[in-house]
């Protein structure tokens, strides 16, 4: 079905929040040289009809703005940078950012803020330093802004394009690490330098550069990979050590994962973030690979969000008419407005399409976009799987299907990330520049909060916590387990497996 060019616009894009606390799976090409993200950073929009004429406008944007504020504030504006010349890298990137940021007020005076750091800044890195020390200043970690090199490998990861070794892997109980090490492989990539040099699903991975993983935790020993060289990979394999030497490479990341569960009927599909822009395409492929199955689990956990348009289009293939999510985005500041000003946005589905409303700044509401929806295939019963590391589109993706009622949602409370931000390419000196811009609320109104100090989150209809060390889609997998048991309840199954 067409992909409505509306919803990759660069009002759209979300970052993932930092997952510390729900670190038991990761990604062995998830080392990405975007420094300055949490691991690993997330694309919405690439939108070049929407984007790129920000960007090319963006002069005679700044030219407004700055003149508006000298012809009333002609001392203050003269004051501010008279001691050493404004910086324009750095001036520039601050009134974009000041301009579109969801709530401007604790900035402060812009010109003042533009005009803060002449006399510090020397090169464009140190124009780099200072601006995300100020947009980070009052609590929101997602605005930021990405040097050259950094922003080339961010937006990467919007093809599914990472350097790495095709491989992931989580946590081991540290009761057994000391015989086995601490990290267990879960998945290998097709066509990846891990299954082509002979890594398997299961194998304990014993020492890193012949540095043993015996007493590292999970975060040290994950901290012993890195992108830029080839490893020394020691394994135990049905009790014997195999040593794997292994070289990164551009990969192809799968963003979803399907199989039957073993001895059911029931389709297993794991959707491990809604990054790439044909996470809808392997979503469908996925569903259409199991026909005969009776039901689907798709697990959710540890998904870190990705494209709101990706999160909406797959919800269409569950959902079959409703409300999927409102946005209430900032307008962008042009220099006149006095007061910050929002639009709302708000997606459903009917029958054929994927609608979108929109309201402006002064009430008025119109048809914002109208295009076809990819078809509802599952009429079957469905359960989502999330826990604490679910989070941002994730989280549209949860509460569009549980709050339309076409799914089960068990696991444990969700993020709690219900904020996005503009992702501006082609910035000054070739950066990019992320913004924290919208906020945006489920199916039934509720906001989840903003990924700090207020993470609501999405409650489960079942709750049912894991332990701190499982493996998933075994017998210690609880929340699994739930799911397999709750999907032969309804279908009047076995209870087993």
């Amino acid at each position: 079905p067409a992909r409505p060019e509306e919803l990759t616009d660069a009002q759209k894009a979300a970052l993932q929040p930092t997952l510390q606390e729900s670190k038991q799976l990761a990604r062995a090409q998830a080392e990405s040289p975007v420094s300055g993200f949490d691991v690993p950073p997330v694309i919405i929009a690439d939108s070049a009809k929407v984007i790129d004429n920000k960007v090319v406008d963006k002069n005679k944007v700044v030219d407004k703005a700055a003149a508006a504020k000298a012809a009333v504030e002609p001392e203050a504006a003269a004051a501010a940078g008279a001691a050493c010349p404004q910086n324009k890298v750095y001036a520039a990137l601050i009134e974009k950012a000041i301009n579109n940021v969801y709530d401007p007020t604790p900035f402060g005076d812009l010109e003042k803020l533009k005009n803060k750091h002449n006399c510090e800044i020397k090169t464009a890195a140190d124009a780099f330093r200072f601006v995300n020390q100020e947009l980070q200043a009052h609590g929101d970690r997602f605005n930021k802004v990405l040097p050259p090199t950094e922003a080339k490998a961010f937006l990467k990861l919007f093809d599914g394009q990472a350097k790495g070794f095709g491989f992931e892997y989580y946590g081991v109980d540290p009761a057994i690490a000391s015989g086995t090490g601490s990290l267990k492989v879960r998945d290998v990539f097709p066509g990846s330098p891990a299954e082509k040099t002979g890594l398997k699903v299961g194998d304990y991975i014993s020492a890193i550069d012949d540095v043993s993983l015996q007493s590292k935790s999970f975060d040290e020993a994950s901290g012993m990979m890195t992108s830029d060289k080839a490893h020394k990979f020691t394994v135990i394999r049905d009790g014997k050590p195999v040593v794997l030497n292994i070289t990164p490479a551009e990969l192809d990341t799968p963003a979803v994962r399907a199989h039957m569960v073993p001895g059911t009927k029931i389709g297993y599909i794991r959707i491990r973030d809604f990054i790439q822009e044909d996470t809808i395409d392997e979503f469908n492929a996925a569903v259409k690979s199991m026909p005969k199955a009776t039901g689907f689990v798709i697990d959710l956990r540890d998904n870190p969000g990705g494209a709101v348009d990706q999160a909406l289009l797959s919800a269409a293939v569950i959902v079959g008419k409703g409300d999927l999510l409102t946005m209430r985005n900032r307008v962008e500041e042009n220099g006149v407005t006095p007061e910050p000003e929002y639009d709302t946005q708000v997606f459903s589905l009917n029958r054929n399409e994927l609608v979108r409303k929109d309201t402006n700044a002064a009430g008025k509401t119109v048809d914002g976009m109208r295009d076809l929806r990819p078809n509802d295939l599952i009429d079957k019963p469905t359960i989502l799987l999330v826990n604490g590391g679910t989070a941002s589109a994730a989280e549209i993706f949860t509460g569009a299907v549980q709050q339309n009622n076409e799914g089960t949602v068990i696991g444990e409370k969700t993020y709690g990330k219900g904020i996005g931000q503009t992702i501006f390419r082609g910035m000054e000196s070739g950066s990019v520049l992320a913004t924290t811009t919208f906020r945006f609320f489920t199916p039934n109104g509720q906001w989840i909060g903003d990924a700090n100090r207020n993470r609501l989150g999405i409650t489960p209809n079942i709750e049912v916590a894991n332990p701190r060390y499982f493996d998933p889609e075994s017998s210690n997998d609880t929340q699994f387990r739930t799911a397999i048991a709750e999907i032969n309840k309804k279908i009047g199954a076995p209870k087993k497996p």
